[in-house]
Order: structure tokens, then C-alpha cells, then sequence
């Protein structure tokens, strides 16, 4: 069994990956395990939908991907070894996973260190971004980031409105928005107006909704019989 890793979680890369074409027991047992190796593993692992840093497959998937995703690790969980690219054997076991996931996850930071990873989407300092849920620990180790989580809590957030409203450097907010998309924990806020018809109040727009009621739904007599009590009515012709 290898040894627990000492080093903290705040100077771990924050990795992510995606599950396809797994068995459901066998996926869940896999998301499981990850989550149980987090002291022992060099990177902190975090599941995502898609375009994460490794892709884990069953072998029917690694069969049929025709071109794979460059710079992105597949990483194929099967009985079999597929003879193509990383793989690991069913049934699961923990120092297995631990070794592969080490060794993928340095391929991922090295290639991001050469700037060749692909999942990387260049975040602009004016550009407004959507915090999705509350982050997790690997992400919030640093105390600043506590701060930088609570801003975006309540409203989107550029890297220059987070530096102007927090005491975090330029740098700081950048890269705690970087590890928020890493984690799929981050999208782009829509641009201002962009909703407004859609979510706009119905009192806004009272006839798009709703048809004008009807003016012939009075009988015709009411209106005459009431100002003949009232004394409005004219004369009839002499």
C-alpha cells in the first residue's frame, strides 16, 4: 500500500474526469474509490460530465472512438486489455487505481505545464463567469479562495470585480477561476439584457400572454338602463 500523501491539498493540481461507457455499479464503485484515495493520491480527482482532463471508458467506448481527443488521456476500464492506450482491469482495486491515477494525472500537468492540454478555456479579465455550487475543499484550502467563493456566491464575477472587492492579487482570482472550471464548477454569465423578453414579469407584457378581454361581453341594455337612472340619458327626438 503506498504511503499517505503529505503534501496539502493547496499544492495538489486540481484534475478532473469524465466516466463513459461504464456499467453503472462499476461506475459508481470507481467514483467511490477516487474519493476514498484523496490522501493518497499525488492530483485531487473531481468527476465531471465532460471535457475533463482524462476520459475513463469501458472498452466499448475505447473500441469505437475513431479519433481520440488529443492531449486527453483515455483511460480504459475493462476485463480485457484493449492493446491501445492506459488501461485498467475489472474488478476494481485500489493500489491499481492509485498507481494509474498517479501517473496519468503528472501526464496532465506536465502537459499543461508545455501548454498542450486541451480543456483549458482561456478566462478573460473582464469576462463574467457563473459560480454553479459551492466548491469543494480541495478547492477552498487556501483562505482567500474562502472569500473569493462567498463574491461569487451571490452574483457573477470577473477576475477584475473579484480583485477590486477582495483583498486577493490579479493572479489569485485568475487562477481561482481557472480551478472552478477545471472542476465544472463554472460557466459564462449571459451577457446583460440577454433574457430580459424571456423572464420579464407578465405585467410587463400583459397582451403577450394573455388575450384583452372581450368589450361585447356587457349585455347591450346595462349600459343604457344605468344612465337612464342616473339622468344621463338624452331626450328622445320631439
Amino acid at each position: 500500500m503506498t504511503a499517505v500523501n503529505t503534501v496539502p491539498k493547496s499544492q495538489r493540481a486540481l484534475l478532473s474526469y469524465s466516466v463513459e461507457g461504464l456499467p453503472h455499479r462499476e461506475e459508481v464503485l470507481l467514483k467511490s474509490l477516487i474519493r476514498l484515495l484523496d490522501h493518497r493520491t499525488h492530483q485531487n480527482w473531481s468527476w465531471k460530465a465532460e471535457q475533463a482532463d482524462l476520459r475513463v471508458v469501458g472498452d466499448q467506448v475505447a473500441l469505437a472512438a475513431a479519433s481520440p481527443q488529443p492531449a486527453v488521456p483515455t483511460l480504459t476500464v475493462a476485463h480485457a486489455d484493449p492493446q491501445r492506450g492506459p488501461f485498467l482491469a475489472l474488478p476494481l482495486h485500489t493500489d491499481a487505481l492509485e498507481v494509474v491515477l498517479n501517473r496519468l494525472g503528472a501526464m496532465v500537468v506536465h502537459a499543461r505545464g508545455l501548454g498542450l492540454a486541451t480543456t483549458e478555456v482561456p478566462i478573460g479579465e473582464h469576462e463574467e463567469f457563473r459560480m454553479l455550487r459551492w466548491p469543494p475543499a480541495a478547492v477552498l484550502e487556501a483562505p482567500i479562495r474562502l472569500r473569493l467563493a462567498t463574491l461569487m456566491s451571490n452574483r457573477p464575477a470577473s477576475v477584475l470585480s473579484l480583485q477590486q472587492r477582495s483583498p486577493a492579487t490579479r493572479q489569485e482570482c485568475a487562477d481561482f477561476l481557472a480551478d472552478l472550471h477545471r472542476a465544472g464548477l463554472l460557466e459564462r454569465a449571459a451577457p446583460p439584457g440577454a433574457l430580459v423578453a424571456a423572464s420579464a414579469p407578465d405585467s410587463v407584457f400583459p397582451d403577450s400572454r394573455f388575450p384583452a378581454p372581450a368589450r361585447d361581453t356587457v349585455q347591450p341594455g346595462l349600459l343604457a338602463r344605468i344612465r337612464n337612472r342616473l339622468g344621463l340619458l338624452p331626450s328622445g327626438p320631439q
